[in-house]
């Protein structure tokens, strides 16, 4: 399968047009040491960004990745593959928490199925 377009932070709140059965990437920056900033007990390892989608939209990969290879606490990228399998308007919604200075980041991509 064959990654057709590409969606960033440059696209936040935007509406976008794929095909039916076409795959694209989700990517954006993340600081997975964010975490150590919580004010929970236990901090919580994996990624920072909660991301969801609606039906229509197949998450096929999830994948941070650093900076720096081999290492797990810099920042990096983090990629969402998804696949259209629903003709229709769908939507991803994403948050990221900001322990350091309390708030969140949020990302909205709505994406219109052809």
């Amino acid at each position: 399968m064959t990654v057709i377009q590409i969606f960033t932070d440059k696209n936040n709140f935007d509406t976008v047009t794929v095909k039916l059965g076409e795959s694209f990437l989700v990517k954006l920056r993340e600081e997975p040491a964010e975490h150590i900033y919580s004010k929970g007990e236990a901090h919580e390892e994996g990624p920072v960004w909660i991301m969801e989608a609606s039906k229509g939209l197949r998450l096929i990969r999830s994948e941070f990745i650093p900076d720096i290879p081999d290492t797990t606490t810099v920042p990096g990228v983090h990629e969402w593959e998804f696949e259209a399998v629903e003709k229709g308007a769908q939507e991803i919604q994403g948050k990221y928490p900001i322990y350091r200075f309390g708030g969140e980041e949020k990302f909205k991509l709505r994406v219109k199925v052809e």
